[in-house]
């Protein structure tokens, strides 16, 4: 049966390339490698199976969409519909492939119907806005309307712990993304290739917990390497809203290591905490980075101005529009860039409450919710499963990011978050405290090991 459908996709694949050859006897060479480029990757993921799902997402997040030197935000380097395109196939294609060969069935949720019926009229309410279908292929725009569409998508991929080597893979990725941009312009901040500096400190905070536990099952040297880069890119990226994530990701991560009494854990959290103050502080040439790109008087006076001009003019607006707002993403930043020199809002709540009014705050704030009662389960119980954790952590850090950040602008970070966010809810309900090992069973232990049996303590 896999080989059968696997020959009509080999076939229907050449078919599609043969008219990717038409295109370039049209003389449009560079449409026909564009979509000879595109048919080859959804070929593959689809081939990929469900593995395909993270890695998709994790591809189009970390993929180099703007110029790799730069000193401000800049358009993308491909054509907007081009990146939409990537946006919505990432999620789609191998949630597509997924129906097309019977995959796994997720069990019928009212919640997901509902929030299905709002993401589609959060599209009409901008479209009525907009007046266009055209003005709706904006990254922004796509963005958010694919939070919904990738949380729903990822719920059938929920079964499987694919998630590791896809985050791996992606912080390998920013990585070697990062460095180049480093060596080709060392006193540029890092990470302009994914939008902005921030997004990339984001990204990275997303991606990390994942990705550490995938180096961890495999070499704890693999693990604290991974650490090391991942705190070098932070600094590079001077993205200090990222840092701040860290902070409280290992504060919670240590909380519930010490509430499960986890002590092996809670030793692995501080060796690393060692492990990074050793090498910050003990090599001078990155001693000197961090002091540099880290510095808090750094435009210091225009970040408090305009921090307090931001949440004044959002508390205003969400005044007069509370329900949905302006009706557009994207709104507060050309308002922001029109009144002060930066094009937007340092708080991507308020971003996101100011274009669409408090409705669409509570509709963004879905995966950041799930990821939430994961954390606060894994807390109440006193259990630290781990898949779940790595993909609720990376969900905290993203969403501490986007109180200094409007986060939900860029389609990467609402990838990644919805993508994390679906997967966990499917897996919430499996969270649940270790059952006591019965009487008869300790009692059986005590006589296959020769020991008088005795009558135990309930």
């Amino acid at each position: 049966m896999i080989a059968l459908n696997r020959r009509y996709v080999f076939v229907g694949g050449a078919a599609l390339l043969g008219l990717a050859g038409g295109v370039i006897v049209a003389r449009k060479p560079s449409d026909a490698v564009l979509l000879c480029v595109c048919l080859v990757a959804i070929l593959g993921l689809a081939m990929l199976g469900e593995r395909a799902f993270p890695w998709a997402i994790v591809i189009v997040s970390v993929a180099p969409w703007y110029p790799f030197i730069a000193e401000k935000a800049e358009p993308p380097i491909v054509r907007q519909k081009v990146l939409c395109a990537a946006v919505a196939a990432a999620p789609l294609v191998p949630w597509l492939w997924s129906l097309a060969v019977r995959g796994r069935r997720t069990r019928p949720s009212r919640a997901t119907l509902l929030m299905g019926l709002l993401f589609a009229g959060f599209a009409i309410l901008i479209y009525s806005s907009l007046g266009s279908i055209s003005d709706l292929i904006e990254a922004e725009i796509v963005g958010f309307l694919f939070l919904g569409v990738t949380f729903l998508c990822a719920r059938r991929f929920g079964g499987d712990n694919r998630w590791l080597a896809a985050a791996f893979g992606g912080l390998l990725v920013l990585a070697l993304l990062g460095l180049y941009a480093y060596l080709k312009a060392p006193s540029n901040r890092v990470g302009y290739f994914v939008g902005y500096p921030i997004t990339y400190g984001a990204l990275v905070v997303g991606l990390l917990p994942a990705g550490l536990l995938f180096a961890y099952h495999r070499s704890r040297l693999l693990a604290a390497a991974v650490a090391g880069a991942g705190a070098a890119l932070l600094i590079l990226s001077e993205s200090r809203s990222s840092w701040i994530a860290v902070v409280v990701l290992i504060m919670v991560a240590a909380l519930l290591q010490a509430r499960a009494g986890n002590m092996r854990g809670l030793g692995a959290i501080v060796a690393v905490l060692v492990l990074l103050v050793a090498l910050i502080l003990g090599t001078g040439s990155l001693h000197h980075i961090v002091e540099q790109r880290l510095n808090p008087n750094v435009a210091t006076s225009e970040s408090v101005t305009h921090r307090e001009w931001s949440y004044g003019f959002a508390l205003k607006a969400i005044g007069e529009k509370p329900f949905f707002g302006a009706g557009a993403p994207g709104y507060s930043g050309r308002e922001a860039a029109n009144k002060t020199s930066i094009g937007a809002i340092d708080n991507g709540y308020l971003s996101i409450s100011v274009d669409m009014g408090l409705i669409g705050l509570l509709a963004a704030l879905i995966p950041i919710a799930v990821g939430l009662w994961v954390l606060g389960r894994c807390l109440r119980l006193g259990v630290t499963p781990r898949y779940e954790l790595a993909l609720a952590l990376g969900i905290l850090g993203m969403a501490v990011v986007t109180i200094f950040y409007d986060s939900f602008y860029w389609p990467q970070i609402d990838l990644v978050l919805a993508a994390m966010g679906g997967v966990l809810s499917t897996r919430v309900a499996g969270i649940t405290k270790p059952a006591a090992e019965p009487d008869v069973v300790r009692q059986g232990a005590i006589k296959q090991r020769g020991m008088p049996a005795v009558r135990l303590a309930p």
